[in-house]
C-alpha cells in the first residue's frame, strides 16, 4: 500500500517540445551577432578617433615647424644684415684706423706695410749710456746752508710751524678743560697725552734738523 502511494506521488517530467529546442540556438546566435556588431562599431569609432588625433598632431607639428622656420629665417636675416653693415673702424684701404680723422689725429700708420719697428735706442745711444754707467759720477746737489731755510719763516720750517700751532691749540684746550667743572677726567688725560705726543715729534724733528741749521751758522744767520 505504501509502495503504491509512493509511485502515485512521483510526477512525470515535463516534455520539451521540438519548437522550443529549435528557438534557443537561434536566439543565442542573434545575441552573439548583435554583440559582434556592437564591438565592430566600437572598434570603428575608436579607429576613427585615433586617426583624427593623429591628423591633429600632424597639423600641430607642421605648424610648429613652420613657426620655427620663420623664426630661423628672421634671425638669419638679422645676422646677415649685421654682417653686411659697414664697420666704422676701417678706412677705404681696408686697414684699421688707429687714429681718428675727425679728431685731427695723424694717419702715418696708413703706410705701415712699408715700415718696420724702430728700436728704442740706437747703437750709438746704447754705447753712450753704457759708458756713463761704467764711469759713475756724483750728481748729488751741493750743500748750501743758506738755502735750507727761507728767511721769511724766521728760521723755522713749515713742519715745525704746523706742529707748534697744533701744540699751542692743544694746550689751550687743556687749560679750558681744567677750568671747566663739567669736563671728564678722560678728556683731560687724552688731551695731556696729545700734548706729550706733539712735544715729542717737535723735539725729534728739531734734533734731526739741527745738524743742518747749525752748520756754518745757518739758523743763527737767518735770525740775525
Amino acid at each position: 500500500m505504501s509502495e503504491e502511494n509512493k509511485e502515485s506521488k512521483i510526477e512525470p517530467a515535463p516534455k520539451v517540445s521540438a519548437s522550443e529546442t529549435t528557438k534557443d540556438p537561434a536566439k543565442s546566435a542573434a545575441v552573439k551577432a548583435e554583440a559582434a556588431a556592437k564591438a565592430a562599431a566600437e572598434a570603428a569609432r575608436a579607429e576613427a578617433e585615433a586617426e583624427a588625433a593623429l591628423a591633429k598632431a600632424a597639423a600641430a607639428k607642421a605648424a610648429a615647424e613652420a613657426a620655427a622656420e620663420e623664426e630661423y629665417k628672421a634671425i638669419a636675416a638679422e645676422v646677415k644684415a649685421a654682417a653686411t653693415k659697414a664697420p666704422t673702424f676701417t678706412n677705404l684701404r681696408k686697414g684699421e684706423e688707429i687714429f681718428r680723422r675727425e679728431m685731427g689725429e695723424p694717419e702715418f700708420f696708413l703706410a705701415k706695410k712699408d715700415r718696420f719697428p724702430r728700436p728704442v735706442l740706437s747703437s750709438d745711444e746704447q754705447d753712450e749710456l753704457t759708458r756713463k754707467v761704467e764711469i759713475p759720477t756724483d750728481n748729488t746737489p751741493k750743500y748750501i746752508p743758506q738755502h735750507v731755510l727761507s728767511p721769511e719763516f724766521g728760521g723755522m720750517s713749515n713742519y715745525e710751524s704746523g706742529v707748534g700751532k697744533f701744540l699751542e691749540e692743544t694746550k689751550q684746550k687743556l687749560k679750558k678743560l681744567k677750568s671747566d667743572p663739567n669736563a671728564s677726567e678722560k678728556d683731560i688725560i687724552t688731551t695731556q697725552q696729545e700734548i706729550e705726543y706733539l712735544e715729542s715729534i717737535y723735539e725729534n724733528y728739531f734734533i734731526g734738523m739741527n745738524v743742518f741749521r747749525t752748520a756754518k751758522g745757518g739758523r743763527n744767520k737767518l735770525r740775525e
